[in-house]
């Protein structure tokens, strides 16, 4: 049987710089005297190695001394990447230099000496490299590699439509197992533990996600709680997991997870536990004996070691499914609309493939979308008989399904994908900052005229995605994917082909960072120390370091200023979540970062010489809440495309000219200026393709023309808005002409793209046109999902919402003019069909919102999707809306006649009431009392003034109020007059938690 070896990839890294070599680098610089000979020469050696990569590549699964030559060759061309990257950054440079160099000024940067000392310098680099590379392709002959490539070098067409489900099949019987279990008697033991126990890729996970969220379980539990344990059995890790915090002390730890056990009855799942250490468990075991008596766990695993410490009850031994439903499991991912069509011979062939899976689904969903991108009989035979097949599985269980399946991945997939090993097992990986890692490290590269490289970016995720190497994927409010994890088999097999090519870094674990090591990731704790990671990454050239963990206090400036002075190879830095105020001036020495990822950070000012990194990309400064200032030159970065500065509320102004930067597809905020360089004008140019913009100080436009240089309603790709004037400067406005202020938030009309707008401060009277506008088929705002006005004191109506279709959440904050809410806001007749959540606060002069403002049709209620309704400090108010049988949470401050709204019935699907009442509420009101709600099982009461729940005659009495026959929590706050509780409170079976 051939032995498995971890297949080399090497083809993405030599065609990368082929590429770069052919886009003209050579002629841009003007270096022709002996340095362009050189090049030709690289070029060319490079070339001849290209030609027998794929042959190479195929071979390292079983040919060792193949293995080795690829690894050399990886290496070389690593550092002459390195090499070639240099000459792009003089490139840039340069042109840089030329472009903002006051004129009739001669710079010594442009004298004869320089050039000359550049050109001996890289001659020197090439020729070196040179002479590795051709001892290199010398070697390759001893091998007799096939010249040629195959049709798997490219990326195959995307024709395919999916849609993330949940695919499961042949598992109805094991669910209801589980949940008997959940639900049963307790077994005898202080806890009760069913460990599910079976091979990997058969569904252990899926199996218990499905028992974790069925309907029921949220009711039968008080607390749930699912934690990924693999590799590492800490105690402490799963402890901060179970309780949500990070604490670095073991004692205090424990101190916090019995505080929210004690008397609560918990599920707890543990997945992928390896920990066959029996003392370990029992320690970790007698910490969960504090919960309430019924509490379960429920372990994943693949070794019957595990199984028998930590089980109370016989496993469940969860078997392959049957080639029935791996066949369909298959077939629904190979076959279909812009896939393979179902032919017979297709068919016959597809299920001797279905055969080797071993009824394991990962295997099966892997291989089914592997097959959607052959086409052919012959393309089907192939992947059927392929020699991987007869590879064993390795020590990690890694399948030759999943091996087979990630063979036939372009080389350029392939690069991207053993890149994901650098992040920990069940880590949450962002699907945006992937994507411009991918672009940091050169592994998407785009023509001019073509895709933006993250739109390339998204179609590599997607192919990942569609071929099961990503899951558990998680959406935004947008129903854009956010984030995505990794199986752990699947986490295994990215390990194996990156070898030492990447690392991750645990103190606590011990880990050693290989010589060869390119890209790693830190995982902070509490011993870490900055001597710890300098001593770990000496000598290393990185390429991406990333930070995983959460700093938990401790300072690392030390490793800062060492990674910004030595680590001069990384294109990617992730330094977000670490405690460090300031950044040295060698940032400057980082020629070849295209990301800096600062986020979460206590920097306060940035130095002058990070503009001098003309490679930079994407530089992310999300909540650096201490951020005062961006370096007056940022507009020289001329490679920038993302600036994220969401949350710097401490930004003052803006620097001058960004509008220069026209590559910039991210600003996530802009500070209207006065001055020339800083006005709104500047956006004009500006493509903004990443989605998201606020604009702060609106106030500051001194003219109602400059709003419309912006040029909001051109920018297809903006998802998000927030326009907002200034608070401090408010006083002032009111007393301005309005119509002056009301035509700039006029010119600010955006495109129909957009999703998600939010207007705060603004000072007007009137809303503009395009919010108010009745035809939906013209309206700028018909595709928004969420609205938020917040502190708009003046305006006396409110916009026409009603009508628009996939509007799902309203937010009115503060908007003190309001005195009646009509017709006008339900535009025309609408009735909110989509809306989900509805939040108004601070309407103190709202007085009427009558039922018959809502009513549009005697057989059509508005708001038919309304989950979450809160409605408070509305004083004045006197009529309210009724209340849709659809609501799941109320919450109401201040507003009897909305509370006598609730006693009209028929709120089935009510979970969840709060009632928070400073001076009139004495108790909760009879309609109140005497409804139905089945669902309700959380009541909070914040009322000074309850002297009884119920009613001081009706508190004595036995049986409960029909309104509390299914609660489970009761919680009143801030409350002297109650001095006693209800006779009846002891006769509510389901009650769980009371607090007063």
């Amino acid at each position: 049987m051939a032995e498995a070896v971890a297949m080399v990839v090497a083809s993405p890294v030599l065609e990368l710089m082929i590429k770069k070599l052919d886009t003209g680098l050579r002629e841009k610089l003007g270096l022709v005297r002996g340095v362009n000979s050189d090049i030709e020469r690289l070029q060319s050696v490079l070339s001849t190695i290209n030609d027998v990569l794929d042959d190479a590549e195929r071979r390292s699964f079983s040919d060792k001394a193949v293995t080795g030559w690829l690894r050399k060759l990886k290496d070389a061309a690593f550092d002459a990447d390195d090499v070639v990257d240099e000459f792009q950054y003089e490139a840039l440079r340069r042109r840089n230099r030329r472009r903002n160099q006051p004129i009739g000024k001669v710079s010594d940067f442009f004298s004869p000496n320089n050039q000359i000392a550049f050109r001996r310098k890289m001659a020197r680099k090439i020729k070196k490299i040179n002479k590795r590379l051709e001892q290199i392709a010398d070697e390759k002959s001893k091998f007799h590699l096939s010249e040629g490539s195959t049709s798997r070098r490219t990326v195959d067409r995307e024709t395919f439509s999916f849609v993330i489900e949940s695919e499961v099949y042949g598992r109805d019987e094991d669910k209801d197992n589980i949940i008997n279990f959940l639900v049963s008697a307790d077994d005898g033991s202080d806890v009760s533990v069913l460990p599910i126990v079976g091979l990997g890729g058969v569904g252990k996970t899926t199996l218990a996600q499905l028992a974790y969220n069925a309907q029921g379980m949220e009711e039968h539990f008080d607390l749930k709680s699912w934690v990924c344990v693999s590799d590492d059995f800490s105690i402490k890790e799963i402890i901060n997991k179970i309780i949500q915090c990070e604490v670095p002390n073991l004692e205090a730890a424990q101190l916090q997870l019995q505080t929210k056990l004690s008397g609560r009855r918990f599920l707890l799942v543990l997945d992928d536990v390896w920990n066959e250490d029996e003392a370990k468990w029992e320690r970790l075991k007698t910490l969960l004996r504090c919960g309430k008596q019924g509490s379960k766990i429920v372990t994943t695993t693949r070794s019957d070691v595990v199984a028998r410490i930590m089980g109370t009850v016989a496993p469940h031994k969860l078997q392959g499914l049957t080639a029935a439903d791996c066949w369909t499991l298959f077939k629904q991912r190979a076959f279909g609309p812009g896939r393979e069509e179902e032919t017979p011979r297709l068919v016959e062939i597809g299920k001797q493939i279905v055969e080797k899976c071993g009824g394991l689904p990962l295997a099966a969903k892997a291989l089914g979308s592997l097959m959607s991108c052959r086409r052919g009989e012959a393309e089907w035979l192939y992947v059927r008989d392929s020699e991987l097949w007869r590879l064993p599985a390795d020590d990690n269980g890694i399948l030759p399904a999943l091996r087979l399946s990630y063979d036939h991945l372009p080389s350029n997939l392939k690069q991207c994908f053993a890149y994901c090993s650098i992040f920990p097992k069940d880590y949450k990986i962002e699907r945006k900052k992937l994507i411009q890692l991918w672009i940091a490290e050169g592994f998407i590269q785009t023509l001019d005229g073509d895709m933006h490289g993250e739109e390339v970016g998204n179609r590599y995720f997607n192919s990942l995605l569609w071929r099961s190497f990503f899951q558990d994927v998680q959406k935004d409010w947008f129903d854009n994917i956010w984030s995505c994890k990794m199986h752990d088999l699947v986490h295994d097999l990215a390990c194996s082909v990156a070898r030492d090519e990447s690392s991750i870094m645990k103190v606590r674990m011990e880990t050693r960072i290989p010589r060869g090591c390119r890209y790693s990731s830190v995982v902070y704790d509490h011993t870490m120390s900055s001597t710890t990671l300098k001593a770990a990454f000496a000598g290393k050239k990185l390429r991406s370091l990333i930070s995983t963990g959460r700093w938990i206090g401790i300072s690392f400036k030390e490793y800062v200023f060492y990674a910004m002075s030595s680590l001069t190879h990384l294109r990617a830095l992730d330094l977000s979540g670490i405690r460090i105020r300031e950044l040295p001036c060698t940032i400057s020495k980082l020629k070849h970062l295209r990301l800096l990822d600062l986020s979460n950070t206590e920097i306060e000012a940035l130095p002058g010489s990070i503009t001098d990194l003309h490679n930079l990309r994407t530089l992310n400064l999300a909540y650096c809440f201490h951020l005062r200032s961006l370096p007056e030159r940022i507009s020289n970065m001329s490679s920038l495309r993302h600036l994220d500065i969401t949350g710097c509320d401490r930004l003052i102004c803006m620097p001058r000219w960004l509008g220069r930067l026209s590559n910039l597809q991210t600003m996530t905020m802009f500070i209207v200026g006065k001055e020339h360089g800083r006005s709104i004008s500047e956006l004009e140019q500006l493509n903004l393709a990443g989605g998201r913009l606020q604009i702060n100080s609106l106030a500051n436009v001194q003219d109602p023309m400059e709003a419309t240089k912006a040029n909001l309603a051109s920018k297809i790709n903006l998802r998000s808005l927030e326009l907002m004037w200034s608070r401090v400067l408010y006083e002032a406005l009111a007393a301005s002409p309005v119509a002056e202020v009301e035509e700039v938030l006029e010119r600010l009309q955006p495109h129909s793209n957009l999703k998600w707008l939010s207007i705060m401060h603004y000072p007007g009277i009137r809303f503009p046109t395009w919010m108010t506008g009745m035809e939906l088929a013209s309206s700028p705002i018909r595709n928004l999902v969420e609205i938020t006005l917040s502190q708009l004191e003046r305006c006396e109506s409110l916009p026409a919402l009603g009508h628009l279709p996939f509007l799902r959440s309203i937010s009115i904050f503060d908007m003190n003019a309001i005195k009646r809410i009509g017709a006008e806001f339900y535009g025309n007749g609408g009735i909110f069909p989509s809306l989900r959540c509805l939040d108004m606060r601070g309407l103190p002069e709202l007085e009427e919102w009558p039922p018959e403002a809502t009513a549009t049709d005697e057989q059509v209620m508005p708001f038919p999707c309304l989950e979450t309704f809160s409605l408070s400090e509305c004083p004045k108010l006197k009529v309210a809306p009724r209340v849709p049988p659809s609501v799941e949470e109320v919450s109401i401050m201040g507003n009897q006649p909305l509370l006598s709204a609730l006693s009209t019935g028929g709120l089935y699907k009510m979970r969840s009431l709060t009632i928070l009442d400073e001076r009139e509420l004495t108790c909760l009101p009879e309609g109140i009392l005497q409804l139905r709600m089945p669902s309700l099982k959380s009541l909070h009461l914040y009322c000074r003034s309850l002297k009884s729940i119920s009613g001081e005659e009706r508190d004595k009495q036995q049986q409960p109020p029909t309104f509390f026959m299914n609660i489970q929590e009761i919680e009143i706050i801030n409350n002297r007059e109650l001095t006693a509780l209800p006779e009846w409170l002891g006769s509510l079976t389901s009650l769980t938690s009371f607090k007063t």
